[in-house]
């Protein structure tokens, strides 16, 4: 915006002034000069005559506290509206020869114009969506690690999963969650600044680096990276301590100006994991103090276990451990609800009256946190004496088979002296009596609701549709559904 300020001139006023045509008995008492005032307007925005008869109104009045307001009422007629501007487009030809052309030509070559713009915005506004996440990683970063949210985080989270070099810094994803909320947006703003890559992982989000020359200016090192160049989407850099004896450590160099890179700092990733690792032995070591008889183990041994302990999730009905084989680990149970079944060999009745034998399995009982399974098969390398399925979502803490050979024997008899056998003590009769049990409720709710069916439908009845549908509240619903069971 254009400000423009009077400038007062010093030089004294010359006694041969033109009278102000508009205020004659304004007597101006010093020449006031303003910057480009020799620039003449083609269209002047005060209308002249408008204001001279305001003037004659001022002058010819008596009372000049009516002329006054009768001045500021009306002073709006004088100023002019602002003629509307029409933009047009710039073109070589000259007007003689837009002349000639004809309308129909014109036409032709306008649309043609259009369509050509179009395509040329289109291209532009077409990108592939690596190219987008690395906008979003680009306008995300900006921000102070402190000031983003927990739904920012995630989508950085999300777009990094997608680079197999930062999955690899960490087996654990929640970890390398965590990470993320400490990523923050590296600049370097000179060409051939060099960046040390053992300070942490980066990410290229602009420009690009490359190995140094060896020359005066970049010694030789004793450990060279891979030479060539990187660009935007690549990764280098690593997480992991530097060796005690390494005292310098080799670099890129940046390729051009304003480089950028997502970078998340060693030290304070060592930081972040430290913490983690003992969140995450507290969770384990509480998780195996409350199982059962795990209560009485001493701390040595439990620490000896929790070590092993890795993390899993399972979602609704996933069979964990099959009757008649192997558990593939032993399992402490953190949240969630498993159902414990076990085989039984009934006689079935076909609906043409044939009998034949079948294997059927039946729900004995549920295992809940915090309990635990596997230890006898996995130890003794025993078949499962029951099927273990999962009733709702489970979180559960393992140890795999080939880590259990890591724990010391005196570990390994206090660990089979502890567990027991997960419903081993059920008898084929105790088996097919809870499954005659289970076929008769199950009978028994069918046929009511086959008679209470029978007797709605009969005078066309139809529960839920027409003026049939009500909205019953959470306790009707439960309270009809235990009255069906009985």
């Amino acid at each position: 915006m254009l400000v423009v300020s009077p400038v007062v001139s010093s030089s004294s006023p010359s006694p041969e002034q033109k009278p102000n045509e508009l205020f004659p008995k304004c007597i101006r008492t010093r020449q006031v000069t303003y910057p480009f005032s020799n620039v003449t307007s083609s269209q002047s925005t005060l209308d002249y005559h408008e204001l001279r008869r305001l003037q004659e109104i001022s002058n010819d009045s008596d009372d000049r506290e009516e002329a006054h307001h009768m001045f500021m009422k009306q002073y709006v007629s004088v100023l002019k509206p602002e003629p509307k501007r029409f933009w047009t487009a710039r073109s070589k030809t000259s007007r003689t020869e837009m002349n000639e052309v004809s309308p129909s030509s014109m036409g032709i070559q306008s649309s043609s114009l259009s369509s050509s713009q179009m395509s040329t915005r289109r291209s532009r506004k077409e990108i592939t969506p690596f190219q987008r996440d690395i906008q979003i990683l680009r306008r995300l970063l900006r921000k102070l690690h402190i000031q983003r949210t927990n739904t920012e985080h995630e989508q950085i989270f999300q777009i990094m999963t997608q680079f197999p070099q930062f999955l690899a810094l960490d087996q654990r994803s929640n970890l390398l969650r965590q990470a993320i909320e400490i990523a923050h947006l590296e600049i370097c703003e000179d060409k051939r600044q060099p960046v040390i890559p053992s300070n942490g992982f980066f990410l290229i989000l602009k420009g690009g680096v490359t190995s140094p020359p060896i020359t005066s200016q970049f010694p030789p090192l004793a450990s060279q990276i891979p030479m060539g160049t990187l660009t935007v989407g690549q990764c280098f850099g690593s997480l992991k301590p530097s060796p005690e004896g390494q005292l310098k450590s080799p670099w890129y160099i940046t390729m051009e100006e304003n480089c950028e890179f997502l970078k998340i700092d060693k030290d304070e990733f060592a930081t972040i994991k430290t913490k983690f690792e003992q969140t995450e032995y507290q969770e384990k070591y509480l998780l195996i103090r409350s199982c059962g008889e795990y209560k009485m183990w001493t701390k040595q041994p439990t620490d000896e276990l929790v070590r092993l302990i890795e993390w899993i999730d399972y979602p609704q009905n996933t069979i964990l451990a099959s009757e008649g084989f192997r558990c593939p680990f032993i399992a402490y149970m953190k949240t969630g609800e498993c159902h414990i079944l076990r085989k039984v060999d009934v006689v079935k009745t076909a609906h043409n009256g044939t009998k034949r034998r079948q294997l059927r399995q039946v729900v004995m009982g549920k295992v809940t946190a915090p309990d635990s399974f596997g230890e006898i098969s996995v130890l003794l390398q025993e078949a499962m004496t029951c099927t273990i399925v999962t009733a709702t979502q489970c979180r559960l803490g393992i140890v795999r088979p080939a880590k259990t050979l890591e724990l010391p024997e005196v570990t390994r008899k206090l660990l089979l002296h502890t567990a027991q056998r997960t419903f081993a003590d059920l008898s084929q009769d105790d088996i097919r009596r809870e499954y005659i049990n289970q076929e008769t409720r199950k009978e028994w709710t069918d046929f009511k609701k086959d008679i209470l069916n029978d007797v709605i439908f009969k005078k066309n009845i139809r529960s839920g549709h027409g003026k049939w549908q009500h909205s019953l509240s959470t306790s009707t619903a439960e309270r009809l559904s235990k009255s069906s069971m009985h």
